[in-house]
């Protein structure tokens, strides 16, 4: 397997380390990466604890960037305030705080990567700035890093079903949605005509 791409995530020493070990597939990769907490996981619905994100970005950037530091706390206030405005709701803490921390991030040359391996989960990493075009544009045959906040000329659709179910779509803009069903229940949501039978969240990505 061709790691070089994914090197671009670690410092000198941890590239030195991951050049010595050997990965059958690509999930052995992942798992290495996980366990080394050079990507982090993160469900669609938020942190398993709060300040997961916060710390994982910082210990990141101070491997990367000695000396780097993040204001974790106004990141995690500033979500707590939009939260009780009811201006966020379940899947849009992640974004939010990436979003924030990312600003953050830049000051040190330091941006957010996210690997898209093609399901709900956020995989989130660190890379140098410098690195960032070639970390996105080199895509490996088993899986692709995006700039957080890239445009990809996608739209995700997502309609939350009356039962309680969630249901999402990635497709490129212009493509409708038609004759689809709620994955948990079976309900309509889509007729034949593309009409929808439910809210629909539209987020361009």
């Amino acid at each position: 397997m061709n790691i070089a791409n994914t090197q671009r995530l670690m410092n000198d020493e941890e590239k030195q380390r991951c050049t010595g070990s050997t990965f059958k597939d690509r999930h052995e990769l992942l798992q290495y990466l996980l366990d080394r907490r050079i990507l982090l996981i993160v469900d669609w619905k938020g942190e398993e604890q709060e300040f997961d994100i916060g710390s994982f970005l910082q210990q990141r950037a101070s491997i990367l960037e000695p000396g780097a530091a993040l204001d974790i706390n106004s990141a995690y206030n500033k979500m707590h305030v939009e939260i009780a405005a009811g201006h966020l709701h379940p899947g849009d803490t992640v974004p939010f705080l990436l979003k924030v921390f990312c600003k953050q991030l830049k000051s040190a040359s330091l941006g957010v990567v996210l690997l898209n391996l093609g399901n709900d989960n956020y995989y989130i990493g660190v890379a140098r700035l410098q690195d960032m075009k070639q970390l996105t544009a080199n895509a490996a045959d088993f899986w692709q890093y995006l700039a957080y906040g890239a445009k990809t000329g996608e739209v995700l659709y997502t309609v939350n079903c009356s039962c309680g179910g969630m249901n999402v779509w990635q497709l490129k803009r212009g493509v409708l949605l038609t004759d689809d069903y709620c994955e948990h229940c079976g309900k309509e949501l889509f007729d034949k005509e593309g009409k929808p039978s439910m809210p629909v969240i539209k987020d361009y990505i």
